[in-house]
């Protein structure tokens, strides 16, 4: 059978889509089958251009509406509101997943309650669990994996199996989606402006956050005018961090609140996390030794990190070589010290690559026998494992082949990068 004839069975589908079902072994018109319900998404409009894509396709999309900002990110076509309460939600799910005969499930991250229950009822109902997140490569690339991504990645820890796959695998393309902080601002701004506007609408509708978006918000402007003060501070302390010929560790903080430590670690929160380090610092780590704390660069500035570690330090009699970063180069500072500690920041990644020793003290993807230290954190401090190279590389080329995506959710450049992949690998699956 020809393209041009699977292409009138596909009403309109394009030849790329239509070769790819039949190399896939699977009938052309099952695409017409296939729906596919986006529960959250990024916020913006990429579910909704994805959407679009789809559908061109012959798939049928729609979208369960939790707030105004979803409203508005995704317009008023194929869209069902929930305007429950949040212990009603899995059953009304379970109805709706059924009746709409859904076969595809999509969120974004896995950790949302809406979204930890939603994928629950997925799974019972035997729907495909399509979760998107940010890369795990990070600026230019977003993450698509099936069932749970982070922690729950259904990437296996093994490094024979890197090594054997890696081999059926080539590198993948990679074009700069340049800086997209400014627009991601802008794409958070809007969707909680819109979600503020509309509580009304939805009465029981709350964030899953450990602070309110408007405290978040004050936070951050607090914080971006104390960077601005003590700019030169910052700078000052940069240097001579750098310019230092004592041993440097450096302790990676994550964002309060983040699903990675509230989820994939038994390290809750940021304190705890600083308490277990300092600690483990205090008692292990040569005399000489210093250890820098850096600021996750999203962090709020709610909780007051720096007034933590300084009396953590001062109590342990570490005042002189225990530091607080509130900015400056990652890469700079990674390449400067003698190890990395995360929970499991993505972040962490960045001292594998250059090839500095790297302790996970969470679930991550990375936290592989010769990729990260697998002897605890106490034995860190004076006898690190470092990086497998070989390990590394063929790590990094099988997760970019099969989980990572080209592109950004946030600009417009990123989001023409990403839709095509996105749409071929969710059609392919």
């Amino acid at each position: 059978m020809s393209i041009q004839s699977l292409d009138g069975r596909l009403g309109g589908a394009s030849p790329q889509t239509a070769r790819l079902l039949v190399a896939a072994g699977r009938r052309v018109d099952e695409i017409h089958d296939r729906h596919f319900l986006f529960v959250a998404a990024p916020f913006g409009p990429f579910s909704r251009l994805l959407a679009e894509s789809l559908r061109a396709e012959g798939a049928r999309c729609s979208r369960i509406i939790l707030n105004a900002g979803d409203a508005s990110d995704w317009g008023p076509r194929d869209a069902a509101a929930y305007r429950g309460h949040p212990r009603r939600w899995p059953s009304w799910l379970a109805s709706y997943l059924a009746r709409e005969q859904v076969s595809d499930l999509i969120v974004y991250g896995d950790s949302n309650p809406y979204c930890v229950a939603a994928m629950k009822r997925a799974r019972r109902l035997g729907v495909k669990i399509h979760v998107l997140e940010q890369g795990y490569f990070r600026p230019d690339w977003i993450t698509l994996e099936r069932d749970g991504v982070n922690g729950s990645s259904r990437l296996p820890r093994d490094p024979d199996y890197f090594r054997q796959m890696a081999k059926f695998t080539h590198d993948s393309p990679h074009v700069g989606v340049g800086r997209i902080a400014r627009a991601s601002v802008g794409r958070i701004f809007a969707y909680h402006l819109m979600a503020y506007l509309g509580f009304p609408a939805f009465p029981y509708f709350r964030f899953a956050y450990p602070y309110s978006p408007l405290l978040q918000a004050g936070g951050h402007i607090r914080r971006f005018a104390l960077q601005h003060l003590s700019g030169r501070r910052t700078q000052a302390t940069l240097e001579r961090i750098l310019s230092s010929r004592m041993p440097m560790f450096l302790a990676i903080l994550q964002r309060p609140g983040d699903s990675q430590l509230v989820k994939h670690s038994s390290v809750k929160t940021v304190t705890q996390f600083i308490e277990t380090v300092l600690s483990s610092f205090a008692a292990n780590a040569s005399a000489q030794a210093m250890l820098v704390f850096k600021c996750h660069p999203l962090d709020h500035g709610l909780e007051d990190h720096r007034g933590i570690i300084r009396r953590l330090a001062e109590a342990r009699g570490l005042a002189e070589r225990v530091v607080y970063l509130d900015g400056g180069d990652l890469t700079a500072i990674v390449r400067r010290s003698s190890g990395v500690i995360s929970v499991n920041s993505t972040a962490g990644l960045v001292g594998i690559d250059l090839d500095r020793p790297t302790i996970v003290l969470g679930c991550a993807t990375y936290d592989i026998r010769g990729m990260t230290h697998q002897d605890g954190l106490d034995r860190f401090w004076t006898q690190p494992q470092g990086p497998d190279p070989e390990v590394y590389r063929a790590y990094r080329r099988l997760v970019m082949a099969t989980t990572q995506i080209n592109g950004a959710y946030s600009t417009a450049r990123g989001i023409d990068l990403a839709l095509p992949e996105t749409l071929r690998r969710l059609l392919a699956t």
